[in-house]
């Protein structure tokens, strides 16, 4: 924070008092039924619906109205302080460690210029973007912008990369949570001409760094209420949203609150507020393949979803592999999250990233060395997350038109999911990245307008990505090819093909021996006609079938007769005929085909 000592002094003797009477209580030895009540009524730490599984004291912070009702609950609270504007605090931790008022926790304009720093230092590397006028976006209830900043080789264009999100600072008082941000930003940069994993991280990639979630919240921290969680949103009687409470995922099934004044409120309805809606709109445009969000604090890496999802036993083996690995090179434990309706727990099941939250440091706004320290020990997982964890599988979903990319939903049985979980494709380049256990699974591509697919894949090793691109035929009226005739020696039999909606194209009438194995387009399209000497007949034309190159009239048919030789030996072939739309719009020219009709040859 910039402001002369001389100047600092007089605010802080100025302000002494609360200005909106949040306060802060520790109950240290609570009891089963106190833990269960705290979590009910109050904005408690841990894990929500007061497990059995939650130990250690409780740090209780509370409107002064309630204050009644939490020494009800817990006669023994200690009483730890009341809320006040952070920059008093910040004033006086610079001067009981003899510090730089400027060398410590960041402001609103102080977190954006940091952005602005690292573009002028990277221009190359390093782009800041306004997330609140992309497409979609908003800007928040006091008018302010979410800002990133993107991180690649090539930043100032969208490549087809795989992109990863690091986000802080959801609950504004948490003022170390962002430092894990924006020191990951600055040793990426800092790291790229020398380190080679983070060298092909930014080369291969796409980072994106949002350091502060909540900026209304946290102007207010440092100018009223150092305690404040929530956004500002005007509720009427009070303020706030908790956001990450708001999320849609489970939205209120457990560990939020239906009270607008509650530090936990969970919001008028899923996806209300327009931070989150900002954040879902730039995880719907990346699709990335992981998600780190920062907090504070516990020091835990909380696991994919709240107790009261149901989770498929083998899902939640799969989760906890990658939650391990981001701990231990942390020293850190893991538990569940406080909630549903969570920030990661959204953005694994709406979209498939794999997400985790970290909480991280003993208190919300410890004195900065506290916090500097906190970070080289966070930052070891964070870098094996961003240069090691890959998805099971990569690829892209595009149309057989054109080769279009799709905003495809992908799922996979056996179906492992009791709350409709899904992976997408991003719309920019079709590009997705599955995260499956080991083993064997049948994988289903599905979009809008198009025929769904589905592919077996197996798995069998963590972070070494199976390639897979899709390709999804358009959908609509199917193509048929029928016959009139016996098939007879010396007679003829007529074929009519109809693609629907092709008027005007052109057509070949294939024809050949077999229909296995067929023809292979190379993007998982197999028209069931073997390149055989009939096929080579058809493609050249030939006096047996004619013609085999045809034009779809108005009605969208066209035309082949079969004159079949009146010969004996010829009795007991079988041959097999389907019709081919052309389209040079279409992957490989070719848009659709029927299914071959037999025509088995008789006496």
């Amino acid at each position: 924070m910039h402001l002369s000592i001389p100047l600092a002094l007089g605010l802080f003797a100025s302000s002494l008092i609360a200005q909106d009477g949040t306060l802060r209580f520790l109950v240290r030895t609570p009891t089963p039924g106190q833990r269960l009540l705290l979590h009910q009524h109050f904005d408690v730490l841990g894990q929500c619906c007061g497990s059995a599984l939650t130990t250690g004291p409780i740090d209780v912070v509370i409107d002064g109205a309630q204050k009644a009702l939490l020494l009800a609950i817990a006669p023994l609270a200690q009483f730890v302080g009341a809320a006040r504007p952070f920059h008093e605090i910040d004033l006086e931790q610079a001067i009981a460690t003899g510090g730089d008022i400027d060398l410590g926790y960041y402001t609103v304009a102080e977190t954006e210029a940091e952005m602005d720093l690292l573009v002028t230092n990277f221009p190359a590397l390093a782009q800041k973007v306004n997330l609140s006028t992309l497409p979609g976006g908003v800007l928040t209830h006091e008018g302010r912008a979410l800002y990133a900043l993107k991180v690649s080789d090539n930043v100032a264009v969208d490549e087809d990369e795989p992109a990863f999100v690091l986000a802080a600072q959801h609950h504004c008082r948490e003022l170390n949570s962002p430092h894990m941000v924006l020191r990951a930003m600055q040793r990426v940069l800092a790291g790229y001409a020398t380190d080679p994993q983070l060298q092909a991280l930014v080369n291969g990639t796409e980072v994106w760094f949002v350091p502060m979630v909540n900026p209304d919240g946290v102007n207010y921290v440092w100018n009223t209420n150092n305690l404040w969680r929530k956004n500002r949103r005007n509720n009427g009687t009070s303020f706030g949203v908790d956001l990450n409470r708001n999320y849609p995922f489970l939205w209120g099934m457990c560990g939020a609150s239906t009270v607008a004044s509650s530090d936990t409120y969970r919001g008028p309805s899923a996806g209300s507020e327009p931070e989150v809606v900002v954040m879902r709109n730039l995880m719907a445009r990346l699709r990335p393949e992981v998600y780190l969000d920062f907090h504070s604090y516990g020091q835990d890496v909380l696991r994919l979803w709240a107790p009261c999802a149901t989770v498929n036993a083998t899902m939640e083996a799969f989760q906890q592999i990658y939650c391990d690995d981001l701990r231990a090179l942390m020293g850190y434990a893991t538990r569940d999250p406080s909630a549903s309706g969570e920030a990661p727990e959204d953005h694994y099941s709406s979209g498939g990233t794999l997400s985790y939250l970290i909480e991280v440091g003993t208190d919300f706004q410890p004195v900065f060395t506290a916090t500097q320290a906190e970070e080289a020990v966070v930052w070891p997982g964070v870098q094996r997350a961003l240069t090691t964890w890959r998805p099971a599988v990569r690829g892209h979903v595009r149309s057989t038109l054109g080769s279009a990319p799709l905003a495809a939903t992908i799922t996979f049985s056996p179906n492992l999911f009791n709350h409709g979980e899904v992976t997408k494709s991003r719309a920019r380049d079709g590009r997705y990245g599955l995260w499956l256990p080991l083993g064997n699974w049948n994988v289903t591509f599905a979009a809008a307008g198009h025929v769904s697919k589905t592919l077996p894949v197996t798995v069998a090793s963590l972070n070494n990505p199976i390639a897979l691109d899709v390709l999804l035929e358009t959908s609509g009226a199917v193509a048929t090819t029928t016959k009139v005739g016996s098939g007879s020696i010396g007679t003829a039999v007529t074929f009519t093909y109809t693609s629907p909606g092709d008027a005007g194209k052109t057509a070949l009438i294939g024809w050949s021996l077999f229909t296995t194995p067929g023809i292979s387009l190379g993007d998982q399209r197999v028209i069931p006609l073997n390149h055989d000497f009939l096929f080579d007949w058809a493609l050249s034309g030939n006096p047996v079938l004619s013609p085999t190159w045809v034009t779809l009239n108005g009605a969208a048919q066209a035309q082949s007769v079969m004159l079949i030789p009146n010969e004996a030996w010829l009795i007991g072939f079988t041959t097999w005929v389907a019709g081919i739309t052309i389209d040079p719009a279409f992957q490989y020219t070719i848009k659709t085909w029927s299914q071959p009709v037999a025509v088995p040859i008789l006496p």
